[in-house]
């Protein structure tokens, strides 16, 4: 997958999509796994993390609407990936169908306090 073709399936609702757009945008390193796993995996993981992060008081992006995007994609298969802004200041964590049409979900995650909560 290029930059350009993941700029353009990055056009779900909220605010995640859109900065996570705009970083791709601006040159963002970014990756997606080519292999695929149940999205009930990823609810487990990050439900988890969810909790963890607003304990926390870590700013996010849309982490509740991905938590709830998982939860519905029930057990189809996805691909995880990533962008991070090149300064590092903070992470997106992308979860896209397997035969990559399309973002299911888009979360960020402050990285300025020093811990990251959510693997890149």
């Amino acid at each position: 997958m290029d930059r350009d073709q993941l700029i353009e399936l990055l056009g779900g609702e909220g605010e995640a999509f859109l900065a996570c757009r705009r970083a791709l945008s601006s040159g963002a390193r970014f990756w997606v796994d080519a292999d695929a796993l149940r999205a009930s995996h990823f609810l487990a993981i990050y439900r988890r993390r969810e909790e963890g992060v607003r304990r926390a008081g870590i700013p996010v992006l849309g982490f509740a609407a991905a938590v709830d995007a998982l939860r519905a994609h029930g057990e189809r298969p996805l691909r995880l990936g990533a962008v991070d802004l090149t300064d590092g200041t903070y992470h997106f964590q992308l979860f896209l169908d397997e035969d990559l049409t399309t973002v299911v979900a888009c979360l960020g995650v402050d990285q300025t306090l020093g811990r990251s909560v959510i693997g890149g």
